[in-house]
């Protein structure tokens, strides 16, 4: 779409206004910040709408932003070198001044992220997001029960007791775990696709051993809450009074349905890590999640030593102040890359 300079104007400061109050913004707000005269504004107001970045309610005659709209607001914001706003609107991130592990560390970066936007913030570690394997190992225990071990990069390990066909000697349970290794050393875990191509790839040595082998290795790997801090609930429930139920919510439910949240925020991992800004932003329906079109996600990878560590995000209401949001995923993001890199 083409807009003129003008135009792009009016839809920020009628974004701006919005996000602000809550109501649908008229052209006689938008006479105050813009340099244009009401019927001008009116008619660029017209244009904007019909090109679907704006939109009106039948029962008044103000604006509210599409998703579109929200859409070309955020990335006008992620492309300026810093976000919009003074240095007192958006006070530098800081790190909680004493931690003793990692845990500590990410815990405090949450709760901190949710004191100072008072959206819901989720810090996410490699174990919460399924790590990548170092190696597979087993120890024999008793004859035909054996110990599984499984290795991640990120220094976990995790085991769980497997039993096999009492004809399945050691020397071929130690070949399988070689030949595994091999494949799944530094992938992902936790991909269905993956266990299932590794399978095709063991397919010379005994199914019953490799299907044992590979189910414990699955469960070893499923994402649990390990890793996984969040805080901020409370902060938006008391939002009541300037945030609609239906989007507080939403929110809510992202909060009950753990398994949408480990998506939601290995989903934000993936394409921040691709992404040249580091910070990206899901708005509405763009998550995937129908129920969570009132929504916005704002989240940035964070590094140990130049590889992707774990990933920080913001979940709200669709009309949150982006730029604060923004601005705080990056520097928590920033923020714990530093930490990491010079503590562990």
């Amino acid at each position: 779409m083409t807009i003129s300079v003008r135009q792009r104007e009016i839809l920020i400061k009628t974004l701006e206004l919005y996000i602000s109050t809550g109501t649908p913004v008229s052209s006689g707000a938008l006479t105050e910040l813009v340099d244009a005269s009401s019927s001008t504004i009116r008619a660029d107001l017209a244009v904007l709408e019909a090109e679907g970045l704006l939109t009106h309610p039948h029962t008044s005659a103000g604006r509210v932003p599409t998703d579109a709209g929200y859409r070309f607001y955020v990335d006008a914001l992620i492309s300026c070198a810093e976000p919009e706003g003074s240095p007192e609107e958006q006070p530098p991130f800081r790190a909680p001044e004493s931690y003793g592990n990692v845990d500590e560390l990410l815990q405090g970066v949450s709760e901190g992220m949710s004191e100072v936007t008072r959206l819901l913030a989720v810090v996410a570690g490699p174990s919460a997001l399924g790590d990548s394997i170092s190696r597979v190992d087993y120890l024999p225990l008793r004859e035909g029960a054996h110990l599984i071990v499984v290795s991640t990069e990120s220094g976990e390990a995790t085991s769980t007791t497997i039993t096999l066909p009492h004809h399945v000697e050691n020397e071929e349970l130690r070949e399988i775990l070689s030949s595994l290794n091999a494949f799944l050393g530094g992938r992902p875990i936790g991909a269905n696709l993956e266990l299932a191509t590794a399978k095709r790839f063991l397919s010379d040595y005994n199914p019953l051993a490799v299907g044992a082998v590979l189910e414990a290795v699955e469960v070893l790997s499923r994402a649990t809450e390990r890793g996984l801090f969040i805080r901020g609930a409370s902060a938006l429930l008391a939002r009541l009074d300037d945030l609609d139920p239906g989007s507080l919510s939403a929110v809510v439910e992202i909060f009950e349905r753990r398994r949408w949240l480990f998506k939601l925020v290995g989903e934000a991992l993936v394409r921040s890590v691709s992404n040249s800004s580091g910070v990206i932003v899901s708005i509405g329906a763009e998550s995937g999640f129908y129920n969570l079109v009132n929504t916005s996600l704002v989240a940035a990878a964070y590094q140990h030593h130049e590889r992707p560590y774990g990933v920080v995000t913001l979940i709200g209401p669709k009309r949150m102040e982006y730029d604060a949001a923004i601005s705080t995923v990056r520097s928590a993001a920033d923020t714990l890359t530093h930490h990491l890199n010079s503590r562990f």
